[in-house]
């Protein structure tokens, strides 16, 4: 063999293996961004689970690694939250309730609105109707979220707004 043919061969190894190379290391980049996805997608299951106080079961993620195969249970603390989260949003129509989603059993979307609404729960302003202030900006979330009533005044706010009885 002549020397032209030798660094044509060589030459044509060489971009063999670096174009292996290349696609080797984007493939192994495609899997580790879909893996980062999917670990994204399990955190929020997670998350949500955890947050509305829910059974979660993978069962079924573990045959297909779907994350839609997870399936949500709301359990009675759900149930229970969702009750007082609806009250309250008929009390201060600026809290909104996605009565929508809780029908369709979209957990997912109802824990996106209810992190949305926490910040308008910490706003609202909590007055009586005698104009005195009542709670911490926490008192309004507290309860939806564990049903917690920290102090009298609020107590007395909640039962002047029809929320409780």
């Amino acid at each position: 063999m002549t020397k032209t043919k030798w660094i044509v061969l060589v030459t044509m190894v060489v971009i063999s293996v670096g174009s292996l190379f290349f696609w080797y290391f984007q493939h192994e980049e495609k899997q580790q961004q879909r893996m980062r996805i999917e670990e994204n997608a399990l955190k929020v299951y997670a998350q949500t689970a955890d947050f509305l106080r829910m059974e979660i079961d993978y069962s079924d993620y573990g045959k297909r690694e779907n994350v839609d195969d997870i399936t949500l249970t709301p359990t009675k603390r759900t149930k229970e939250m969702m009750e007082r989260w609806k009250a309250v949003s008929e009390a201060f129509p600026t809290i909104e309730f996605p009565q929508k989603e809780v029908g369709e059993g979209n957990w997912i979307k109802v824990y996106e609105e209810i992190t949305k609404s926490i910040g308008e729960m910490r706003s609202v302003p909590l007055v009586l109707s005698n104009g005195e202030e009542v709670g911490g900006t926490e008192s309004l979330y507290l309860y939806v979220h564990n049903g917690n009533i920290e102090e009298d005044n609020f107590e007395n706010l909640l039962k002047e707004k029809g929320i409780i009885e």
